[in-house]
């Protein structure tokens, strides 16, 4: 009866290591994940990645493209799978001209925290198929549609070798209806290592985008900052880490 009671024992010591394993390797059931989401880059440097959402689109990032060589600005262009495959020759501009393309999914499904596991790996793996078409190179960057995340797509993400990227700031809001209360907004709630996000996408109002966008810059330059792109401002992060 002893071994029987120790046996027991030890059982239930094992189960109980076992669930509290299995508990730490599943960042959905806690936010610890949430740590490892880029929405800004902690740094005393006036520096700010500025980032499109939505494109590329043949009437709105043609348009931000000349906006941004005229300042000299790189930016972050999160792309959607099935219109880089429309469009493969404005996502081949938005490089020539030295900017970077991340990963914003295939389709931009409304909620991607409602799709199974094996819905959001195709979602990531049709739109860098494109990625890799346009650019040559793997993508390491990750943006869910809206913004929207749990912890299994981050898992997700980050087991097919992405940075979840997301932002400090939005220019697109409902109290800032014209460009320049959207780069009054922008300037309001900007801080060193930020991200803001505009769009570029397909819905019409993405013109205010466009017209904000120089707002933008000017006056953050005349604010003492200078315009990075997402990686650069992750090297930024990765320095700070080690030291």
């Amino acid at each position: 009866m002893r071994r029987i009671g120790v046996a027991r024992t030890i059982f239930e010591l094992c189960l109980v290591v076992a669930i509290a394993l299995l508990v730490v390797s599943r960042p959905q059931d806690g936010t610890r994940w949430r740590e490892h989401v880029v929405n800004y880059v902690p740094t005393e440097d006036k520096v700010v990645a500025l980032t499109f959402d939505d494109g590329p689109n043949p009437t709105f990032t043609p348009r931000l493209l000349d906006i941004l060589d005229k300042y000299d600005v790189k930016a972050t262009f999160f792309m959607i799978g099935k219109y880089m495959d429309k469009y493969p020759e404005i996502a081949s501009d938005v490089v020539r001209r030295g900017h970077v393309i991340g990963n914003h999914t295939y389709t931009h499904p409304r909620n991607i925290e409602l799709d199974t596991q094996a819905q959001v790996i195709r979602e990531l793996d049709k739109c860098e198929e494109a990625i890799e078409r346009i650019t040559g190179k793997r993508g390491h960057l990750f943006r869910p549609p809206r913004g929207l995340i749990d912890g299994s797509v981050f898992t997700i993400a980050s087991e097919e070798g992405y940075t979840t990227v997301l932002w400090s700031v939005c220019a697109d809001h409902h109290d800032a209806p014209t460009p320049e209360l959207m780069a009054d907004r922008v300037l309001a709630n900007n801080r060193p290592g930020g991200i803001i996000l505009a769009h570029d996408g397909e819905t019409g109002i993405r013109w205010k985008d466009v017209a904000a966008t120089p707002l933008i810059i000017e006056e953050l330059r005349k604010r003492g900052y200078r315009f990075v792109t997402v990686p650069e401002l992750l090297k930024m992060k990765r320095r700070a880490t080690n030291g």
